[in-house]
C-alpha cells in the first residue's frame, strides 16, 4: 500500500475512534509520514500523543529502516485510549508524561508538536544536528515560541487545497488542516525540501481562493 492510501486508511480508522475531535488531518498525517520516509528520521518524538493517530501510523507503516518512537501524554482519557488504539504496537512506543521526563541522553531527528506542551524550550537539548520540527494544526502559540528559539531556521506552513473527505468527522466544506515544518539547521537536501513545500503551499493557497 502506498503512503497516501495508508494515510487515508489510518485517518479513516481514527476518525471513528473515541476522542477523534482533535486528531491530525489526513493531509498532515501524510506529510509527517512522508518526511520520515524522505529523511529516514530514526529517532522520533511526538509531544502530545493524544489518542495515538500519528504514533500508530508511524509504527504500522512499515518503514524500511529501524526507528525508535517516543511520546508524551498526560491526559487521562488519552492514556486510557492509546493502548487499545495501538494494539500490539503499543509496546514499541516509549511513553512519558511530559518533555521533562524524557531521557536526557535522547537525541531526536524529528519532533512532532501535537499538543499543548508547555516546556518547549527544553526541546533544544533533545535535538540532533539536523532535527526537523513539525507543528500539527493551527497551534500559533507553540509555533511562535519555536520560531523565536530557532530564528535561523527555515519555516514553512504546508497546506493543501483539498477539502475534508466524506469519511472525515469534520465539515466537508472546510479545507484539510495543514502543518508547520521547521528545519532548524538545514543541509542541502532539507533546504530543497523546504523550498518545494514553500512553492507547493503558495500554489495551493491560490487554488483555495477559487475553490
Amino acid at each position: 500500500m502506498n503512503l497516501r492510501n495508508f494515510s487515508k486508511k489510518q485517518y479513516r480508522k481514527f476518525s471513528e475512534a473515541n476522542g477523534s475531535e482533535f486528531i491530525a488531518s489526513e493531509y498532515a498525517l501524510f506529510k509527517v509520514l512522508r518526511l520520515i520516509k524522505t529523511f529516514k528520521t530514526k529517532t522520533i518524538l511526538e509531544a502530545g500523543v493524544g489518542i495515538g493517530t500519528i504514533s500508530d501510523s508511524i509504527l504500522k507503516e512499515g518503514f524500511d529502516f529501524e526507528l525508535k518512537l517516543y511520546g508524551t501524554e498526560s491526559v487521562e482519557f488519552c492514556l486510557q485510549e492509546i493502548p487499545g488504539n495501538l494494539g500490539k504496537d503499543f509496546k514499541k512506543l516509549n511513553l512519558f508524561p511530559d518533555i521533562q521526563a524524557l531521557p536526557s541522553s535522547a537525541k531526536f531527528d524529528l519532533i512532532i508538536i501535537d499538543g499543548k506542551e508547555a516546556a518547549l524550550e527544553s526541546l533544544k537539548e533533545l535535538m540532533s544536528r539536523r532535527c526537523i520540527l513539525v507543528v500539527e494544526g493551527d497551534r500559533k502559540d507553540q509555533t511562535k515560541i519555536l520560531n523565536n528559539l530557532f530564528y535561523r531556521s527555515k519555516f514553512v506552513h504546508s497546506i493543501i487545497s483539498k477539502k475534508n473527505s466524506t469519511y472525515s468527522n469534520r465539515p466537508g466544506d472546510h479545507f484539510q488542516g495543514g502543518l508547520k515544518v521547521i528545519f532548524i539547521n538545514p543541509d542541502f537536501r532539507q533546504y530543497l525540501e523546504w523550498l518545494k513545500l514553500k512553492l507547493a503551499s503558495k500554489f495551493h493557497f491560490h487554488l483555495r481562493k477559487f475553490a
